[in-house]
């Protein structure tokens, strides 16, 4: 994913811009609406991840729980073991039996890519 945005490729301005979030976060500056969502992806993920094992992973349990609270009546069949196993395995892209921060980025950015094609339809 980094590989095609310049930004993420420079080390020095990532850190610049990681920082930057951090501390508007951190000090309670008002964020604009696109870092308060980014604010809200990482704290969100953070809540999950950890509870069986590694802090900055998804096991498939904890998959599930935030698929369920977060994202329940979009993905209407996260209580189906079946359903919650594809997601798994498709967003497990290296395999290594858990879902990391960049991985469950792509799930987020897919099904915003898919509300935005749909809203725009309905127009």
């Amino acid at each position: 994913m980094s590989a095609s945005v310049p930004l993420l490729q420079d080390p020095l301005s990532l850190s610049r811009l990681l920082e930057s979030l951090q501390v508007s976060f951190e000090s309670n500056i008002i964020m604009s609406e696109i870092q308060n969502a980014m604010a809200l992806l990482i704290s969100n993920f953070e809540k999950y991840a950890g509870r069986e094992g590694d802090k900055h992973t998804l096991n498939k349990a904890e998959l599930k729980e935030l698929l369920q609270n977060e994202l329940g009546e979009m993905l209407g069949k996260a209580t189906d073991k079946a359903a919650v196993d594809c997601i798994f395995n498709e967003l497990d892209s290296n395999k290594d039996n858990s879902v990391d921060f960049e991985e469950f980025g792509k799930m987020i950015c897919c099904l915003t890519v898919m509300c935005h094609e749909y809203f725009i339809g309905k127009k």
